[in-house]
């Protein structure tokens, strides 16, 4: 049923009910001060958690997955549509709307991208800024209705805290830590300029001036959960044993550097001599070390014995380690990529391997998580930017224009090859204009047949069909189905394609 349809219920009556129907819990958030007190993990909370999450980005296999993620995002095609039955009341309003996503000071494109950053940081606030349309104010356009100017991201990291209504209910807006210039700064005064004194100010922006987006936000969190909180105790493991790798390398390579003394040098009772002696000394292994000098001079002095009482010497310390170090970073990278969506980039490497089937569907695996995010983005435009943009203009909200995204498909032309001709074998495809018109489509051929064209004219136009390309559907199937296996027999056992 539609949400305009009258309905021939009878009319309700103010009598109060016996259920309360009101709000009584909560949803049992812990807050301290405007910050969340959820994660028991300090690295992970907020703001802590902003410098944990941008150090854990610079790591190569986190980097590949979160950008992997980001431009499939990037890649979605919006567009502004008409509840089915509105398109003559909601034309124009839909007209202005796509009007909006190409009259800010900024690209839709970047918008998505800057208000996507959710799926890194766990939640992400972009503030809505509106103008009246005028060119002369940098519109395109003049006919004074109120329109974005930009949709501005306000960077996770520089929020201070969140607060909440009297009743501590409902989100009311956060605090936004702003460096400022100080007292009138004159850009004359050259780098001078650059040099004044920075002042910190909190901005408080309430809750109807920002979108806000979440990735799964436990407890209506307004932090939301970040996908790299799953995956941080691994990248820590990972870090670790990659520190002890290289200083294992770094000590292998360098060797061990012994210098032999006489006794008295390493008397806690040597003379002062002989002490700032072990003092060069101790300088000198040091230097020899980290190779900043190129040898070491010793005095040539001999025993009793003839045996040098000074003496320098490298001893190897390489050995075999009873763990494979670069096993185990495998091992916790791999748990990264799995945790983030994105095990599909190590497919084939490492010595391993992956079937055509294994990368589909690890793919679709990666198409959820994007179209989840996709959904948040779209949820939030519809739910609050495109009321708010009517409110504004005094229009009615009760049906509203949407905004929509698609993902581009990416069509194997082998497989809507194989597709096309086993579906028209067993008749299930008719010839018609529309059925035409979208195989070229797929294929991105640049033509497209007449829509009010004949079955006839269509079979002129695309010549005679090769009906022996499925003979062997027609004549008989793999599972019993029709007459035979073909004039060749059942082949379809040896074809690969078919494994």
């Amino acid at each position: 049923m539609e949400d305009g349809e009258v309905t021939s219920l009878e009319t309700g009556s103010n009598d109060s009910p016996t259920l309360t129907m009101g709000e009584i819990g909560r949803s049992g958030l812990i807050v301290l001060g405007g910050n969340i007190f959820e994660e028991c993990q300090e690295e992970l909370r907020w703001p802590e958690a902003a410098n944990t999450y941008k150090e854990m980005s610079k790591d190569a296999s986190i980097a590949a997955a979160l950008d992997y993620v980001d431009n499939k995002v990037a890649t979605a095609q919006w567009e502004v549509k008409i509840p089915e039955g509105y398109d003559d009341k909601l034309k124009d309003h839909a007209i202005f709307l796509r009007q909006c996503m190409n009259d800010m000071e900024h690209t839709w494109t970047d918008f998505i991208k800057q208000a996507s950053s959710f799926g890194r940081y766990g939640f992400s606030t972009v503030e809505k800024v509106y103008r009246y349309r005028e060119k002369d104010k940098g519109s395109k356009f003049n006919d004074l209705l109120i329109a974005p100017r930009k949709l501005a991201l306000r960077s996770q990291d520089s929020i201070d805290r969140w607060r909440w209504s009297g009743s501590g209910k409902d989100l009311a807006g956060f605090y936004q830590n702003v460096w400022s210039m100080g007292t009138n700064p004159s850009p004359s005064e050259g780098w001078g300029y650059m040099d004044s004194p920075r002042e910190l100010t909190q901005k408080f922006i309430p809750r109807k001036k920002f979108l806000h987006f979440r990735h799964n936000p436990q407890k209506d969190s307004p932090t939301g959960t970040s996908p790299l909180a799953s995956v941080w105790q691994a990248w820590k493991m990972k870090t670790a044993y990659q520190e002890a790798e290289a200083l294992g390398a770094a000590q292998d390579a360098n060797a061990f550097k012994i210098l032999y003394l006489p006794p008295e040098y390493l008397d806690s009772e040597a003379s002062e001599d002989k002490q700032e002696a072990l003092k060069i000394f101790q300088k000198a292994l040091v230097n020899a070390h980290h190779a900043r000098e190129s040898g070491i001079i010793l005095p040539y002095v001999t025993d009793e014995q003839g045996k040098k009482m000074f003496e320098f010497d490298i001893k190897s310390i390489g050995g075999t380690s009873r763990y494979d170090i670069d096993k185990i970073i495998a091992r916790y990278n791999q748990e990264i990529l799995v945790g983030l969506f994105a095990d599909v980039l190590a497919l084939g490497s490492g010595g391993g391997g992956g079937s055509f089937s294994l990368s589909e569907s690890k793919l679709s695996v990666i198409d959820l998580a994007v179209a989840a995010r996709l959904d948040e983005i779209r949820n939030q435009l519809n739910h609050d930017l495109v009321r708010q943009i009517f409110e504004l203009n005094r229009w009615d909200t009760e049906v509203m224009p949407y905004f929509e995204y698609r993902l581009p498909e990416a069509v194997n032309l082998e497989e809507l090859g194989k597709f096309i001709q086993r579906v028209k074998a067993v008749g299930m495809l008719p010839i018609h204009p529309k059925v035409v018109n979208w195989v070229l489509k797929l294929a991105e051929i640049p033509y497209q047949v007449d829509e009010n064209a004949t079955t006839e004219e269509l079979q002129k136009l695309m010549g005679e069909p090769d009906t022996k390309a499925g003979e062997g559907m027609q004549e008989g199937m793999s599972n019993g189905t029709g007459k035979s296996s073909g004039k060749s027999g059942n082949s379809s056992t040896s074809n690969k394609e078919h494994a």
